[in-house]
């Protein structure tokens, strides 16, 4: 068992549940920071309006993590028959088309519409 073979799959799974936690905000927000009230608190709260917004960039990096630590284990545990099968271009791939996506849902901070 080679934990080298684990890393192009714990990149391309944190890159996907980082992208989608982003995306879908509300639904895969596990915790929410908020930096006024110097509070963790779960899923996303009704924070008054003077303490300002929440930060849930810590819980998208937390989402990618706890996803991209189980594919890493999954490929660990992957028979080599089936190691084989999987085109080893994936592991560039997998970012580059995310990174598009990522550009395409932000195109407003580039000045787009």
């Amino acid at each position: 068992m080679r934990l080298a073979r684990a890393f192009p799959a714990f990149s391309a799974a944190f890159a996907t549940a980082y992208l989608i936690s982003m995306y879908f905000h509300p639904t895969f927000t596990l915790f929410t920071y908020a930096p006024r009230l110097h509070q963790w608190f779960a899923g996303v709260p009704q924070l008054p309006g003077r303490q300002g917004p929440g930060m849930f960039w810590y819980s998208w990096l937390a989402t990618g993590l706890l996803v991209g630590l189980l594919a890493g284990a999954a490929a660990l545990a992957t028979p080599a028959a089936i190691r084989a099968r999987v085109w080893p271009g994936l592991a560039w791939l997998v970012p580059v088309v995310l990174t598009a996506i990522l550009l395409y849902i932000e195109r407003t901070w580039f000045g787009f519409k």
